[in-house]
């Protein structure tokens, strides 16, 4: 079964650990990622700094990337795409190779946060076991088998995933709102109390698996 797995590792055991460890305060976000071969990858990749053009140096030296290229550019950061070639202890091939997909990746205090989403459970056990092998540090925030519903890839239960959607859909969340919140409720048929915690649930589900998934203790599934 398809598994998501939320984990951290210090930067030194990823991708661009020379860029950080030059300019520490830089912070990185994976926009998208395509896989070019087998020890490669090339991401969109969103970063910020207090001097840009020294991280453009910095960035076109890092042993772990090549084809670094400027792609926009904003007051506060900029938005890259680089190929990520195969790095410290063969980690990116094991990712690779186990047909991980990157899902998002940032940077924080010093290490990478990475959300991976796998075609089976094997490809999870094998990659820990890669990094137990070669001394990486990959700590196991989160792990779920994900159902066949689209709630399942961030923790919501389908009803959660059903009232977020509608209340989405008929404008609940847009400025101005464009509908209340009983109309929602009637439209599902439950009441207006029960709407409102199915979605506050399913808020704080959201944010618990995406915004701040390196803030909780590992929920693992076996």
């Amino acid at each position: 079964m398809v598994t998501l797995l939320s984990a951290a590792l210090p930067h030194e055991k990823f991708v661009l650990s020379e860029t950080l460890s030059s300019v520490p305060k830089a912070s990185f976000e994976v926009e998208g990622v395509v896989e070019t071969c087998e020890t490669s990858v090339m991401p969109l990749i969103w970063a910020s700094a207090a001097d840009h053009d020294y991280l453009d140096t910095v960035l076109a030296a890092d042993p772990t990337t090549e084809e670094v290229e400027l792609l926009s550019e904003h007051a506060d950061r900029r938005l890259y795409r680089m190929k990520w070639i195969n790095n410290v202890q063969g980690l990116l091939e094991t990712l690779v190779t186990n047909q991980a997909t990157i899902l998002t990746a940032t940077t924080s205090d010093g290490r990478w946060i990475v959300r991976l989403m796998f075609p089976t459970h094997d490809g999870v056990r094998e990659t820990m076991a890669h990094c137990t092998e070669h001394d990486i540090d990959l700590e196991m925030l989160a792990i779920r088998e994900m159902s066949g519903q689209p709630a399942g890839r961030y923790g919501l239960t389908d009803a959660q995933f059903e009232a977020l959607t509608a209340a989405w859909k008929q404008g609940f969340y847009a400025v101005p709102r464009g509908v209340e919140l009983v109309d929602v409720a009637a439209d599902l048929g439950i009441s207006h109390q029960a709407l409102s915690e199915r979605l506050r649930r399913g808020i704080d589900a959201l944010i618990r698996d995406t915004l701040m998934i390196d803030d909780q203790p590992a929920d693992v599934v076996r």
